[in-house]
């Protein structure tokens, strides 16, 4: 089987390793119940790690992704129809992190103002929890994408049928 790493140009090295990573932490802090008294710890917490996933998404999105598109397309041609599908999801997960990135400000700005008030605090945070829990699939299903086609470049048999 024919891995991202098997190819030097793609330079993937750990990343796809970082961005998991950084996508589980991401994951484990945002749906983390909050203690009570312990709003704004969640939210540092929440925040600190989103930068990093925020950070190794724009990076797969922006940097590893074209590299991976132009070695499928060099390798299988007729890909390219599949190629510009992905590289569409990849310009809406790019918009989807800008506005998630955008609601964990807000909701970082407001919410520990509220924090006595826990339950009008939770009407933000489930929001922000609903809203990031979803982006992290689309996100994991844009990889599985990417990576599945990227193996089938190279796998595919260009030939004629026996």
């Amino acid at each position: 089987m024919v891995t991202i790493s098997d190819h030097p140009k793609a330079e993937a090295g750990n990343s796809h390793d970082d961005l998991r990573t950084a996508l589980t932490t991401f994951e484990t802090s945002l749906l983390s119940p909050t203690v009570s008294g312990q709003l704004a710890t969640w939210l540092e917490e929440v925040q600190k790690s989103w930068e990093e996933a925020s950070a190794q998404i724009h990076f797969h999105v922006k940097h590893l992704h074209p590299r991976q598109y132009d070695e499928i397309s060099k390798q299988d041609p007729e890909l390219l129809p599949r190629i510009e599908q992905l590289q569409a999801e990849d310009e809406a997960i790019e918009q989807q992190r800008e506005q998630l990135s955008q609601s964990i400000g807000r909701v970082g700005q407001h919410v520990p103002k509220m924090e006595p008030d826990e339950e009008k605090a939770q009407k933000y945070t489930k929001e922000m929890i609903d809203n990031g829990t979803t982006f992290l699939i689309q996100v994991r299903k844009q990889e599985a994408a990417v990576q599945t086609w990227y193996v089938e470049a190279f796998n595919r048999d260009g030939g004629s049928v026996d």
